[in-house]
């Protein structure tokens, strides 16, 4: 249709002019003007060009160059001097080599770019990442010790509590009115005594406080026969689950605001954690009770919901595109969960 069109404008511009036939004809006179030339050929593309190689900028260093720089900064009158002082070193002795910048480049493509300042950033990379695997429950634990506020300012009691990974079940717990490795090492006894754990059976996860890296703690999970794994300095995600746990915990309605006696962060506890591990259905665990997961009985809770959806699909097929399923209840659990590219 456009080719007919454009015949006839093309047969009556020379009568009456280009834009009054495309006007006649409803043509736009931009596109006929573009096509009209396209055929003509004067809009064909030029061909491709092949890339050469790049040149090199004609101010880049040579080997050669960077190697005196190397050389230079890692001697042992600058090695302990950062670029900026040997630049100024070097400038005041009426030598210049590079720019401090360029210093700086020539250093990073050596590899020799690292963190200078004491404390954890020197040692950031001598931690290794703690990856931990759980296919069952009673093969990690991780715990750690938050504090409830009191009846008054200053006064705190610390809540210890010790959860599975894998079913998200609170193993064991206790309020104490201070933060002390005595509580925590009598807690963990009694966790893996009442839950029957074997030698070399268990992981137990922490972050680096004190408690958490005493040495009569460490004794007693060896003594146990209990693997221990600590989080990395200053990383933050490094202990999710009991992290993720606290924030249920001080997020439920009736959090009080503070406690009035230790005894009443007691009760207050113990009913959490049993509305948590008996009551709550947790997202993480495919809206299982931690309980029910932690004691096996997830298999006939699944095939129980995946009935009542096929018996509501059969009733009202038009409900549905597909067969509903339940949510799906994960078999690992992990601690830094290995990406497929360090697989």
């Amino acid at each position: 249709m456009t080719a007919v069109l454009d015949s006839r404008v093309e047969a009556f511009a020379p009568k009456v002019g280009a834009v009054r036939a495309c006007a006649a004809f409803g043509v736009n006179e931009r596109s006929y003007r573009h096509r009209r030339q396209r055929n003509e050929g004067r809009l064909v593309p030029p061909p491709p060009s092949v890339p050469g190689p790049r040149r090199p900028h004609p101010a880049a260093l040579v080997d050669t160059d960077k190697d005196v720089i190397i050389e230079t900064l890692c001697s042992e009158r600058f090695c302990d001097l950062a670029p900026a002082q040997v630049y100024s070193t070097l400038l005041d002795e009426g030598t210049y080599l590079c720019s401090e910048r360029q210093m700086y480049r020539v250093l990073a493509e050596r590899g020799l770019v690292r963190e200078r300042r004491r404390g954890g950033h020197q040692r950031s990379g001598s931690y290794g990442v703690p990856r931990l695997e759980a296919d069952r429950p009673n093969k990690v634990w991780t715990w750690d010790i938050t504090a409830l506020r009191g009846p008054t300012k200053g006064v705190k009691y610390f809540l210890y509590t010790i959860i599975d990974i894998f079913s998200r079940k609170v193993v064991a717990w206790s309020v104490h009115d201070t933060e002390s490795e005595s509580h925590a090492r009598r807690l963990i006894g009694e966790a893996c005594r009442r839950h029957g754990v074997d030698r070399d059976q268990l992981v137990i996860h922490a972050d680096r406080g004190s408690p958490m890296i005493a040495g009569t703690v460490a004794e007693l999970l060896n003594e146990l026969g209990v693997a221990k794994s600590h989080s990395r300095p200053r990383v933050s995600n490094d202990n999710p689950f009991i992290e993720s746990h606290f924030k249920t915990l001080k997020y439920r309605p009736d959090y009080p605001d503070r406690f009035d006696s230790i005894t009443a962060a007691r009760a207050w506890v113990r009913r959490f954690v049993h509305w948590y591990n008996e009551v709550h259905y947790h997202s993480g665990i495919g809206y299982l009770r931690p309980a029910d997961l932690h004691d096996g009985n997830q298999h006939a809770i699944v095939e129980h919901r995946q009935a009542t959806l096929d018996a509501a699909a059969a009733a009202h097929p038009e409900r549905f595109t597909k067969r509903p399923h339940p949510a799906r209840v994960p078999t690992k659990a992990w601690i830094n969960r290995p990406s497929i590219q360090s697989v």
